[in-house]
C-alpha cells in the first residue's frame, strides 16, 4: 500500500514539475520534448533531453516508446544507482485505477549512445511486463520474470528481447552520430 501511494505520489510530482509555467525558452523545449514522450517521463531535465535525442536517433527506441504510449503504462525515468554492479535497473511497478506506474533508475555517467541503449534496454523491460496485463505490482513482477527470465551473475532478470532491444539502440545512435559528424 505505502509503495502505491509512493508512486501515486511520483506520478502527481512528475505531472506538477513537467505542468508548472517556465520562464526561458530552454524550459519551453523540456516541456515541450516530455510531452513528446508522454508516457515515458522523467523530473530529470537531462534525462529528458537523452531520451528526446534517443528517439530522433533510433528507430527502436522510438518503437518501444511508442508502445509504452499506446498502453496503460506510464513509466518514470529517473536518475539513481542500482547496487550489484548494474547501471540500469527496472525497480518498481504499481497500479492505480486503470493505469501501471513503473519506475527505471538509470546511472547518467556513461557516454550518452550507453545511456540511451541502457534506457532502451530497460524500458523493454517494461514492455514485456505491459504485455502482461495481470502483472499489476512488484509481487506478480517477480513471479513474472522468475519465469521468462535468466539470472546473471548480479542476480538480475535478463531477458533476450532486453538485451537485443539495448544493444540495437546502441548501434542505432552510434551510427546516427557517426553520419552527423560526416555531414
Amino acid at each position: 500500500m505505502a509503495k502505491t501511494a509512493r508512486t501515486a505520489a511520483m506520478a502527481m510530482a512528475a505531472a506538477a514539475i513537467l505542468a508548472a509555467p517556465r520562464a526561458s525558452a530552454a524550459a519551453d523545449a523540456l516541456v515541450a520534448a516530455a510531452a513528446a514522450v508522454r508516457h515515458v517521463r522523467s523530473s530529470n531535465p537531462a534525462l529528458v533531453i537523452v531520451m528526446q535525442h534517443a528517439s530522433e536517433r533510433s528507430a527502436t527506441f522510438r518503437g518501444i516508446v511508442a508502445a509504452i504510449d499506446a498502453s496503460d503504462s506510464i513509466v518514470f525515468v529517473e536518475e539513481g544507482n542500482c547496487g550489484h554492479g548494474v547501471r540500469a535497473c527496472f525497480v518498481d511497478l504499481a497500479a492505480g485505477g486503470t493505469n501501471r506506474y513503473m519506475r527505471v533508475i538509470v546511472d547518467t555517467r556513461k557516454a550518452d549512445w550507453d545511456l540511451m541503449g541502457s534506457i532502451g534496454h530497460e524500458l523493454r523491460h517494461t514492455l514485456e511486463v505491459i504485455g502482461e496485463p495481470g502483472v499489476r505490482d512488484n509481487h506478480a513482477r517477480y513471479f513474472f520474470y522468475e519465469r521468462i527470465a535468466v539470472h546473471g551473475a548480479s542476480g538480475a532478470c535478463e531477458t533476450q528481447a532486453a538485451i537485443d532491444a539495448g544493444n540495437t539502440v546502441r548501434s542505432e545512435v552510434r551510427k546516427s552520430n557517426q553520419q552527423a559528424k560526416s555531414e
